[in-house]
């Protein structure tokens, strides 16, 4: 196996039985360690994306197993030398060329690499190894206690021919080798085979299934430090170096702290702490340039904004203002602050902190500035606790961009004013401030006294993050969390819901997904054209298919259950997409060629399903072949924003709950562009603007408006909506306070343990 496919599992690597034999074996202490030359600092790359071996922490340095056993081996042989993050691909050409001086993450000593590079001595072994339940640690020690046991592995992994090949044990092969931990858990298996890191990482996140490694590795995987083949000195100095810690211990200290046993959180201990388990990411901890649904949610725990949705509910209610007023003109809104409260860093919370936050957002023009710089002209200080709001134009849903995160408060004193701050942990004024936090393995919220609103219902949540959705469906099997949010696979909640062991609770969702049109591109910037896919378009399929009843048809981009919805959009009409495939002149002969995109982890598992169920309902006309391209979130978003995607498919999460938030963003001239769809109208935007300048929110001029532009949306096809999905959470059987709503952000402060 490669670095790459044994390690982008790990999230926290432990087990102590695997620390007598996961080493590679001493080499011998060197009799003299050559000097090193003058004045040289020796440039070491890594890719600092697999921990515990390498990551890069909160506050950025680069840390973990291989950065600490570089520094003692350099400390030991009396060398300077410097760490460079670099990209996987390529760092070892990189290294070949001279860039790097050598390389230490992870890598495999392997003969194509050794062609290119030298290799010191092994450093570490992570092959194949046994895992039994604990009970079973005195019976099954050897591989030859294996023979004539259930084994479970992964189809078509080393494990999986090692062991059919050496021993007589009966194989029980399984897609992921969580299901093999899983069914070792339940008994359905003797024993699972698999390399010692991805299984002691799986142990030590699932402490419930009482499982241990035996033995010592029965295959090699072993790493080296790589090095230029110019620097025959320096390979010198690591192997003798790497030989002198082994000699006094220090590789053993090193091991057993990134290795060691960690004294790990164990969901339902009691009511002080819950631990909420998610196959989401963080971004960017920072509210001026976070625009994705897990970050917010995690903001909108530790730093609330002026005014805030009551759970459960569609209505606002104060949070860190105590009311507001409205000018006669609807251009000036004045928020009375709550007195007395400081941030978690002592700042004071007053008018002059608002101002510096919002004109904060405003100036570094991040991804969610929109929300506030398309709106308000300027803020002013009217006293130290009243703020004024100067809008460019009147807007009467104005209170609910308000309640967005990039209008949350934050310390001027502890955020930068011209920079974003990606990996801050400041938290705002909120229920909970973040003490702890490693990216993409745990996050610790530990309440705030100081916030001025009711205290949590739990003191403590941690937040663990899994790598995938099976993974997490054995974290809350097995206990280890509490609750199991975004995402399962479609299929693990009606099965988890039909053993009856956890809870499986739905709320009302407000996302949708959808599929987009640069309506620039030829041929899709003939309105028949994309009627047309419109018209074939199986939405039944989808939903059945590819989301497993979690999601709804939906037939208007404003989501069912808001108000100005209507269906507007037609149900399956194939015979009509045909027809208007034919009138612009395609044929069987002569069919559409397309590329659909889609981006494989971002909206979660069912992606892929999705886009093949939506190729096979384009193809079924007869007239149309579609090509499915994808690509990573990153890079996606690239595309987006260039425009470089003639027809892909996005989702879109509720920024505030009104039917302008789903409909100007895709559909008014001014913003169109930015989500890479390039669609203008008149008509259009003469309705979108009046749905913004209404005098009543919810008045009959308003929601003509907004009829008008979904039946005109039917019509011009920017966009197709597909889907709307509802909200599932797994829990525990005494995990209470767990309220959905339709904003879809989780309230952990309305979290316990019963």
């Amino acid at each position: 196996m490669s670095r790459k496919s044994i390690y982008v599992l790990l999230a926290a690597l432990l087990v102590l039985s695997l620390a007598s034999c996961a080493k590679a074996q001493p080499t011998a202490v060197p009799t003299a360690t050559p000097a090193p030359p003058e004045d040289v600092t020796y440039r070491i790359g890594l890719n600092a994306e697999y921990p515990p071996f390498e990551s890069v922490d909160a506050s950025g340095n680069i840390v973990g197993f291989d950065p600490d056993i570089i520094s003692a081996i350099a400390e030991r042989a009396g060398f300077e030398f410097e760490l460079v993050n670099a990209r996987w691909d390529g760092i070892f050409v990189a290294l070949q060329s001279g860039e790097f001086d050598a390389v230490i993450s992870a890598a495999t000593i392997d003969p194509d690499r050794a062609e290119i590079v030298d290799f010191s001595d092994p450093y570490f072994n992570a092959g194949q190894m046994i895992v039994v339940r604990t009970e079973d640690k005195d019976e099954i020690t050897t591989v030859s206690d294996l023979d004539g046991l259930k084994v479970g592995v992964q189809l078509g992994t080393t494990g999986d021919m090692w062991l059919s090949e050496n021993t007589k044990a009966e194989v029980v092969r399984y897609d992921e080798i969580t299901l093999a931990f899983q069914a070792l858990g339940n008994g359905s298996v003797d024993a699972v085979f698999n390399d010692g890191p991805t299984s002691a990482e799986i142990i030590q996140s699932n402490p419930e299934l009482g499982a241990t490694l035996v033995g010592e590795p029965l295959t090699d995987e072993l790493y080296g430090i790589a090095v230029n083949k110019g620097k025959p000195e320096l390979l010198a100095m690591i192997n003798d170096g790497l030989a002198a810690i082994r000699a006094d211990g220090t590789y053993d200290g090193i091991y057993d702290k990134w290795f060691g046993e960690p004294e790990a959180p164990v969901a339902g201990e009691g009511g002080d702490t819950l631990v909420i388990g998610t196959t989401d990411k963080v971004t960017v901890l920072d509210p001026a340039d976070s625009y994705d649904f897990h970050t917010w949610e995690i903001h909108h725990n530790t730093m609330d904004t002026l005014l805030h949705y009551v759970p459960g509910t569609t209505d606002l209610e104060p949070g860190l203002a105590t009311g507001y007023d409205v000018s006669d003109d609807g251009l000036e809104y004045t928020f009375y602050l709550v007195e007395g409260v400081s941030f978690p860093d002592g700042t004071a919370f007053d008018a002059e902190a608002v101002k510096w936050s919002i004109d904060r957002v405003i100036a570094l023009e991040g991804d969610p500035n929109w929300l506030v710089s398309s709106f308000v002209d300027s803020v002013e200080v009217v006293d130290e606790y009243t703020v004024k709001f100067i809008l460019q134009l009147p807007v009467n849903y104005f209170p609910l961009l308000v309640a967005t995160q990039p209008y949350s408060p934050i310390s001027p004193n502890c955020y930068p004013e011209d920079s974003f701050a990606a990996d801050s942990t400041c938290s705002g004024v909120g229920p909970y401030t973040i003490t702890k936090w490693e990216r993409d393995v745990e996050m610790v919220l530990e309440a705030y006294e100081g916030y001025p609103g009711p205290a949590p219902k739990t003191p403590k949540i941690i937040v663990k993050y899994y790598a995938d959705s099976t993974t997490l469906r054995l974290a809350v099997e097995t206990g280890e969390v509490d609750v199991a949010t975004k995402t399962l696979n479609p299929t693990d909640y009606a099965d988890l819901e039909a053993a009856g062991e956890l809870q499986v609770i739905e709320g009302p969702g407000a996302q949708i997904r959808y599929i987009c049109f640069n309506v620039t591109t030829p041929p899709f910037d003939q309105p028949e054209v994309r009627q047309a896919i419109a018209a074939a378009v199986d939405r039944d399929a989808i939903t059945s298919i590819a989301f497993q009843g979690t999601h709804a048809p939906l037939y208007s981009m404003v989501p069912m259950g808001m108000w100005s919805h209507i269906d507007t959009f037609g149900k399956r009409d194939l015979d009509l997409a045909k027809q208007l495939l034919t009138d612009a002149g395609y044929s069987e002969s002569s069919k559409l060629e397309m590329d659909l995109w889609w981006t494989p982890t971002h909206y979660g598992p069912t992606e892929a399903d999705l886009a093949t169920v939506l190729k096979d309902n384009l193809e079924e006309t007869g007239l149309i072949a579609v090509s499915l391209q994808n690509t990573e979130w990153a890079t996606y978003k690239e595309y987006t924003n260039a425009g470089s995607m003639p027809v892909f498919l996005l989702g879109w999460y509720p920024d505030y709950l009104d039917p302008d938030n789903y409909t100007w963003s895709f559909a008014h001239s001014d913003a169109s562009d930015d989500i890479g769809i390039f669609y203008a109208s008149d008509d259009m935007d003469a309705l979108l603007e009046a749905g913004q300048t209404a005098a009543e929110l919810r008045g009959d001029d308003r929601l003509q408006s907004y009829e008008s532009a979904q039946e005109l949306w039917a019509v011009d096809v920017p966009t197709i909506p597909l889907t709307q999905g509802s909200l599932l959470v797994v829990a525990q059987p005494n995990v209470k306070g767990i309220v959905l709503d339709p904003n879809m952000l989780f309230h952990y402060f309305l979290l316990q343990a019963e």
